[in-house]
């Protein structure tokens, strides 16, 4: 055990669950079981660096997503754990691509109907998408101005059918086409404060047709349906179908 800060220059390897390596040459202090560095160092992924970022503690998972990505949405309920949402212009059913839970890089290029644009209401691209956000999701094969949209009956599927342009989302239209719009919640976030990020579970409200609606995965299609408690820790939660995991690539 290292008792003080120590000014070294050295090689430090750390493996932490077979996954990184991590060589620095840095100063060091360990206190209350955490490792300090400071200074310059070289990460390398044992593994996939998506499973990697995936798997760290809540609350420091990086990036962040911003307007104007390209995210996939896995289904969090552990039964349908490797399904991940896809949309049509009649529907939105699940896909098995890319077999896993997590998307490599290796698999953008080939399961892009799993794909979305996100986009916040009243931001430009490039803007930080923070938890409580009012967004959209245009399905990657649509094209950026056809939208996620769901209905006021609990049977009815979700759709992308509506191609409605990017500016009837800022200023004064913002909230015209509001029944194109979720607002997009983190489990592990402080809302209108934290980012939404990598690897986080999140859950999407659909307050147009019903306050406690939200988007919902029911064995193969999406759908918009009440959750009876309504708050994030409960909803956007992996243990039911209304959580899902966003990624974004690397």
């Amino acid at each position: 055990m290292i008792g003080k800060k120590c000014l070294i220059f050295f090689v430090l390897l750390v493996f932490l669950e077979t996954a990184l390596k991590i060589e620095a040459a840095a100063s060091v202090s360990v206190a209350n079981n955490y490792l300090n560095l400071r200074g310059n160092a070289h990460i390398q992924f044992l593994e996939p660096q998506e499973r990697v970022w995936a798997g760290l503690s809540n609350g420091r998972r990086y990036p962040v997503i911003h307007s104007g990505d390209r995210i996939a949405l896995r289904v969090m309920y552990s039964s349908y754990s490797t399904r991940w949402i896809r949309c049509y212009s009649s529907y939105c059913y699940y896909s098995s691509c890319p077999g896993d839970k997590i998307m490599p890089s290796t698999k953008w290029s080939s399961c892009t109907y799993e794909q979305f644009y996100i986009r916040g209401v009243n931001k430009n691209d490039g803007q930080t998408i923070l938890s409580g956000d009012y967004v959209t999701l245009a399905p990657y094969k649509r094209g950026a101005t056809c939208r996620l949209r769901c209905f006021s009956s609990t049977s009815t599927k979700c759709n992308s059918a509506t191609c409605v342009s990017e500016s009837y989302f800022k200023g004064n239209n913002a909230f015209v086409y509001s029944f194109l719009t979720f607002q997009i919640f983190s489990r592990n976030s402080v809302d209108g404060q934290d980012p939404i990020q990598y690897g986080d579970t999140v859950g999407f409200r659909y307050p147009y047709y019903n306050p406690s609606y939200w988007l919902y995965f029911s064995g193969s299609y999406l759908y918009a349906r009440s959750c009876s408690s309504n708050t994030k820790t409960s909803c956007a939660y992996k243990g039911n179908l209304f959580g899902f995991q966003i990624f974004k690539p690397l």
